[in-house]
């Protein structure tokens, strides 16, 4: 039954105490508001991060060859070399239908390299790649106009590029670079495509918005590098598992190229399916540590509300001294303590979390929506609030326990005598 008298009474000694109830309330609001702040911030960094790597094929296996630093096979360290049509050939006729696609990249002239291109009045030094039409499976990117090669550009060598958004600026101030020529290499390439970067976690080729990408085949006949990439990704079928099959395809190539098994620079094996499972245990990593902040920006609240009703039960001895020689029974006083403690916990905290689901919303209206932000959609899912709230109202009942027991071990004589 609801006792209007007790909780007017309850209420009357919170406002009695008006700025010190008003203080310390505000330590509980700072700590929910922080906690809800900082989940929706790391569930925002968590969406952020989903939604760049979700296109990637997760059972799938890269290799980048570099330079040999150990001699074997009769060949001196020192040695250069790249993946080529064979290897993938050799590795049908060891696992049979194990390689379901392909996305290849070949640098040129070389790995880092950049290169002289000009437009019409322009010219720039750049990084120029050529690349295979599921090219954009494992690089997120946008295609800002015009479009991405596709398997007739591949199979005929078509003379056509694409140019990074900051590359078009640069060729054509001012102007539309779609359908305009471009001198790479020597050779005019129309350029049908102006495309964006992404992901800034995602590190395929050259940066998709400051380069020059050609079609894979078209970049193997001007540069003299034909059948040849210096990155393969293979997407595995489902029945060869990239875990079981990384190394073991790895292998296979060193032994086709004279490469040591022991030489780890001259060829990086990468398993997409662990490359995620990272991602997965630095996404939880953070949020770990954000429900460490939180928490312990909340416990500090609670923790000046136990203080300041130390201080309140302090002050008011006498008074449960009168009222438990007037036959007060402590669990009475106990509960008046414990709900005022309460309702300054549940009023500062939900004020907290109502100040945090906006400051979110405020955010999220703020940051770009647009594929590839490394935030996306921050919120709070509704069990963390659920559990937050109920953190805080045990904390609450806690903190006006604690000085609730001190004062019913003080003695109804003594509490008359308190100065």
């Amino acid at each position: 039954m609801f006792d209007s008298d007790f909780w007017q009474e309850v209420l009357e000694t919170i406002r009695k105490q008006k700025w010190r109830s008003l203080m310390t309330a505000f330590g509980v609001f700072w700590g929910l508001f922080m906690l809800m702040f900082l989940i929706g911030a790391g569930m925002g960094f968590r969406g952020g991060i989903a939604s760049q790597l979700k296109q990637m094929p997760s059972n799938a296996v890269g290799y980048i060859p570099g330079t040999t630093t150990i001699a074997y096979g009769g060949l001196d360290r020192g040695r250069p070399w790249l993946i080529n049509d064979n290897d993938f050939d050799a590795i049908e006729q060891q696992y049979p239908g194990a390689i379901r696609d392909k996305i290849l990249v070949l640098e040129v002239p070389g790995v880092g390299q950049q290169q002289r291109v000009s437009a019409d009045v322009f010219t720039d030094m750049t990084s120029i790649a050529g690349v295979s039409e599921r090219y954009d499976q494992l690089s997120p990117i946008k295609i800002l106009e015009g479009r991405f090669f596709d398997r007739f550009d591949i199979s005929e060598g078509r003379k056509v590029c694409l140019l990074g958004e900051q590359e078009a600026l640069k060729l054509f101030p001012g102007q539309k670079a779609l359908g305009k020529e471009v001198q790479v290499g020597g050779v005019s390439c129309r350029v049908i495509g102006v495309m964006r970067k992404m992901s800034p976690l995602v590190n395929i080729g050259p940066d998709e918005s400051e380069s020059i990408y050609l079609p894979i085949t078209t970049a193997q006949f001007l540069y003299n590098k034909i059948g040849q990439q210096d990155k393969a990704y293979i997407v595995l079928d489902d029945e060869y598992l990239s875990g079981e099959y990384c190394k073991e395809i790895g292998s296979l190539l060193r032994q086709r190229h004279s490469v040591s098994p022991n030489d780890d620079s001259a060829l990086q094996e990468i398993d997409m399916k662990e490359v995620l499972n990272q991602f997965d245990i630095m996404t939880g990593g953070i949020n770990s540590l954000v429900w460490l902040v939180g928490l312990g920006t909340l416990l500090a609240g609670l923790i000046g509300i136990a203080n300041i009703m130390m201080v309140t039960v302090k002050e008011r001895t006498q008074e449960i001294g009168v009222r438990r020689a007037l036959g007060a029974q402590p669990g009475v006083i106990i509960r008046q303590i414990m709900c005022e403690s309460l309702v300054l916990t549940l009023a500062a905290g939900i004020v907290g979390i109502v100040a945090g689901f906006w400051g979110l919303y405020s955010v999220n209206m703020m940051i770009t929506t647009e594929q590839g932000g490394m935030f996306a959609n921050p919120h709070v899912p509704f069990w963390a609030a659920l559990s937050s709230l109920l953190i805080l109202i045990l904390g609450g009942l806690f903190a006006g326990w604690l000085p609730a027991k001190r004062a019913m071990g003080i003695k109804a004589i003594e509490a008359l005598r308190e100065e």
